[in-house]
């Protein structure tokens, strides 16, 4: 494994990963916190196509369940939990009660965030620096015009650039594995600004989490459908942003892809075989499960799974309603199969890239 082609967290060799398919290890599982956000971002996979906003829930996982959760993924033999929304998770009230959990049971968090907290909390930042958490920001744009505009929130852009300073300062980027890395969203609008994001993350220590949709919520079957979200936007901006999110032709992705294995190799930088992201990266998140703030659990956050020919759009149980979180992953057919056949690939995009 190359260390400059993956992140703290998601670092596991071609030893461990085998031994988690071969002994049914769950590996690197997933969660939510809660489902409130300070963004709207139109193309959240996380959030129903109908709604025009987010916000919390009545029903979200309280910090007792939550827990409950780690520490049976502890038990199934995890390394790293995932915390990948529903919202933003800092704005949870038990945030720090989380990553103490998953820490204090000696595994790494893996945070997905839109880093608002961070721009000028540097207590927070110590906090997870001191707590093995590896962060991961959203980063669509350079430009302050598209990356406002396909968040929902005038002013993000600033508040992001500070967040990535803070972090960069604090040390997240300054070993190896990294432990500081970007989620890009690819499409229309940003397209042509993918090659320089992917040099300036290898130039700076950073993951680049480049790829496309996740096939459910706003952007269900890989297409952008989310809008609803659009309607506290003028008529111009609205149809603007609609634009810039149309996903990418496939020409296009062949084009970026070759573009992406250019500069990788000229930088000698060595990429997965079977990966999941533009970088090269391979997806770990299938050897193991999603439970959602609401308790359901899921194959993964793309919230489907395959019965024959068929995608199934629903949970394989609730941990409210008997579900069972290590039955169902000793026992399910279709998580079985995700094991044995398991390359690296996201099992949703894998015809794609």
């Amino acid at each position: 494994m190359d260390e400059r082609n993956t992140i703290k967290g998601w670092d596991f060799d071609e030893g461990v990963i085998a031994r988690a398919v071969g002994d049914k290890i769950m590996l690197n599982p997933s969660l939510d916190l809660t489902n409130a956000c300070n963004l709207n971002c139109p193309y959240c996979y996380k959030e129903e196509k109908e709604s025009k906003g987010k916000s919390r829930r009545a029903n979200e996982l309280s910090i007792e369940e939550t827990c409950k959760v780690i520490k049976e993924f502890k038990k199934l033999g995890a390394e790293t939990v995932n915390i990948v929304g529903a919202g933003e998770p800092t704005m949870d009230p038990y945030f720090k009660d989380v990553i103490n959990c998953i820490y204090e049971n000696e595994m790494t968090s893996m945070l997905f965030t839109n880093g608002i907290a961070f721009e000028s909390h540097d207590e927070l930042i110590d906090f997870c620096y001191m707590r093995d958490v590896s962060v991961v920001l959203k980063y669509n744009s350079q430009s302050e015009l598209i990356q406002d505009l396909v968040c929902g929130r005038k002013g993000y852009s600033k508040k992001r650039d500070k967040a990535l300073l803070n972090l960069m300062d604090a040390g997240f980027n300054e070993i190896l594995p990294t432990r500081l890395g970007l989620n890009t969203m690819v499409f229309k609008g940003n397209i042509e600004e993918i090659p320089a994001l992917h040099k300036w993350c290898r130039d700076s220590n950073m993951y680049p989490m480049a790829g496309e949709y996740i096939p459910s919520g706003r952007t269900a079957g890989g297409d952008f459908i989310g809008y609803e979200s659009l309607t506290g936007f003028g008529r111009e901006e609205g149809m603007e942003i609609s634009s810039l999110l149309m996903p990418i032709s496939t020409r296009e992705r062949s084009l970026l892809l070759n573009t992406i294995y250019e500069i990788d190799k000229s930088l000698e930088i060595e990429r997965s075989e079977g990966f999941a992201y533009y970088g090269g990266g391979a997806c770990t998140q299938t050897l193991g499960v999603y439970v959602d703030i609401q308790g359901d659990i899921w194959p993964c956050v793309a919230k489907m799974w395959k019965k024959g020919s068929q995608w199934i759009k629903a949970p394989f149980g609730n941990i409210r309603e008997g579900g069972n979180i290590s039955d169902i992953w000793d026992s399910n057919r279709f998580l079985r199969e995700v094991r044995d056949n398991f390359d690296g690939c996201c099992i949703y995009k894998k015809n794609l890239l």
